[in-house]
């Protein structure tokens, strides 16, 4: 088996080719998602819903979380 020559590899850094010119100037309209607003609604796009939290309902999502985790914990412990 020959060794690597990395003189064939196409995909390698040539430091001699000058890729600057190529990307050309930024433009929002050209790639929307770059320019998005930073909050979460903003980042996840339209129909994103950021509602208040309705504290009983997610109460009862921790208490379902933990109870799974105590159940798997037990199954655990059993077997």
């Amino acid at each position: 088996m020959a060794p690597l020559d990395p003189a064939n590899d196409p995909d390698r850094f040539d430091a001699g080719r000058d890729t600057a010119g190529d990307a050309g100037p930024l433009d929002p309209a050209q790639d929307p998602d770059r320019f998005r607003s930073p909050t979460l609604p903003g980042l996840l796009g339209d129909g994103a819903q950021e509602d208040e939290r309705d504290g009983l309902e997610w109460l009862f999502g921790l208490l379902g979380v933990v109870a799974f985790l105590g159940l798997v914990t037990a199954a655990i412990y059993l077997l």
